[in-house]
Parts: structure tokens; sequence; C-alpha cells
């Protein structure tokens, strides 16, 4: 008789590779989303939370698990979404969670603009809304606009201006209890080389690079012109660029039509900053490949006799 002896194999629990970042800063308006990586023996089974409540799938709510990846994406965020959320994972040898906190929302508002907060409602009505700045309540009148549609009362700001920077509260009750939602709100600043583009000058056939470094607020939006005209990717010796607030121009093989006065144009929605600078071929040291060989031409820069060797 022949006795076969399989390896006995446990299931392993969840673990998670990658956690919730501790906090997060989320921005009115926008699609945000909540991501940790897992490994465990399947099936793994994930479940939200948000403030100690169970989040389902649907709506504004996107809930995925695909590949180790447990993914909640948010659309539309407003101030109520600020909180502690949760991503609990579990399979039939364990059970696992991690945690994050998102902070008070913050928006951004162009100088003039009408900027508004919004915040969701939830629970059993009739709710009492009221809203803060800076712990003071404010009521409708030509500088604010209280409104509640529906799920979601909302805080028109009109005019908007740098006075109108600070803390705003959300606060809503009814006769179980209130909840508060906080935001920031910042006024949106127009982009600014904090440091500027130098002119240069390069040996023909050689490499050179205009650069410079932006501030401001996100989205910008940068573009390059040459001698008034807009620059395209037509040239295969011109590449532009513009990644973690640098912005650059460069030339792979510098070439007499390279030489002139360049303009980088940064732009976002609170405005436009433009900063120019020159670059030039030097024609005194040039190389000319020839088919019998190389050969050198110096054009020395106080004549124009020509020593060639």
């Amino acid at each position: 008789m022949t006795w076969l002896l399989h390896p006995h194999t446990s299931a392993e629990p969840p673990v998670f590779v990658k956690r919730l970042e501790a906090a997060t800063v989320w921005k009115q308006g926008s699609t945000s989303r909540l991501q940790c990586t897992i490994k465990g023996s399947p099936e793994l089974h994930t479940t939200w939370f948000f403030n100690n409540s169970e989040l389902s799938a649907g709506g504004r709510y996107s809930i995925s698990l695909k590949n180790g990846v447990a993914t909640l994406e948010i659309q539309e965020v407003m101030l109520s979404d600020s909180g502690n959320y949760t991503c609990e994972v579990l399979n039939e040898s364990g059970c696992e969670s991690c945690s994050t906190k998102v902070t008070p929302l913050s928006i951004e508002a162009v100088r003039g603009s009408v900027a508004v907060l919004a915040c969701e409602l939830s629970g059993s009505s009739p709710f009492e809304v009221s809203w803060k700045k800076n712990k003071k309540r404010l009521n409708t009148d030509k500088k604010y606009r209280i409104m509640s549609q529906g799920a979601v009362t909302s805080l028109e700001i009109h005019s908007f201006e740098s006075a109108d920077t600070g803390e705003y509260e959300c606060v809503v009750s009814n006769e179980v209890g209130s909840v508060t939602s906080k935001s920031v709100a910042k006024q949106k600043e127009p982009p600014m080389f904090s440091k500027r583009i130098e002119s240069a000058t390069a040996v023909l056939g050689n490499t050179v690079k205009l650069q410079g470094t932006l501030k401001g607020s996100a989205p910008i939006t940068v573009k390059w012109m040459k001698d008034s005209e807009l620059l395209r990717d037509d040239d295969p010796n011109v590449k532009m660029k513009y990644e973690n607030n640098i912005t650059s121009i460069s030339f792979s093989s510098v070439e007499i039509k390279h030489s002139g006065k360049y303009t980088c144009v940064a732009e976002n929605e609170a405005g436009q900053q433009k900063c120019e600078a020159k670059t030039e071929g030097d024609r005194r040291y040039q190389r000319i490949i020839r088919s019998a060989g190389l050969s050198c031409i110096w054009l020395p820069a106080n004549n124009h006799t020509v020593v060639q060797r």
C-alpha cells in the first residue's frame, strides 16, 4: 500500500501592503480617491466606512477591488465629505482595517468671481442650517447667499476677494443632533516666475536649455513663443517641457534658425505671466563633417581669417 502525502496549505489572512495615507485634503467639486493595497488568500472582501457608517456603491460613490488595490472614489466632493474613512478587508482567515482622516476641504476662488461652498444633508428632516466664517454666523445679504435645495445646502460668496479667505463652517442640526463640516477658502494665485529664464549662447551643433521655475495655483498651462510666434512640436531638435513647476525648452542641436527671442507664457484662471530670454548660436566654433574625414574650421572673433586643420 502506498500513501500519498499532500502538503497542508493554510489560507493567509489579509495584510495591507500599502495603507491609506494618515491624512489628506480634498478640494470641493473635484473627484477624489482613496486607495490601499492588500494581499491575502482569496476571496478578499472590502467594506468602506465613513465616520463609522458603511458606504454603498452608487450615486457619488464608486467602490472597487482590483489586482489587490481597494479604491473608494467620490465625485463632486462637498464639505460634508470631510471626516474619517476606514477600509475593512476580510477573508476566511481574518479581518484587517486601516483609516485616514480627510481634513477640512479647501476651495480656491478667482478674485471677483462667485465662490460656492456646498454641504450634503443626511438624516431625518426638518433640518436647521447655519453657515459661519471664522466662527461668526453669516446671513443672506449682498455678499452672501444661503440656499437649500433637495439634499444639498450651499453658500455663495459674491465678488470674492482676499478678505473672504478663511475658515467656513456649515452646521446642520435636527431633533437628533448636529453635524459641523468645515472648509478653507483661498484666493487663487496667478502664476509667477520664482526663478526667471536666463538667456544663453551655444556653439552651433551643441545642446542648450532655457529653464525657469513657476509658482501659483494649479492648474497652470505653459506655452512658448519665438519672436512672437507660437512654437509647435514640429522641430525634432526642440523639446518643450513643464514638470514639477519647472518649465523648459531645450535644443539638442543648435542651428542658426534657433537664434532669437523666446517668450514663456504661463497662465491659469487667476492671470498670466510672461518671461523672455534670448538664445544665440555662436559661429566662432563650428563643426563640419566631410566624407573624407573630419575638418575643424575656426573663425576668430577679431577678424574673418580662416584657420583650417
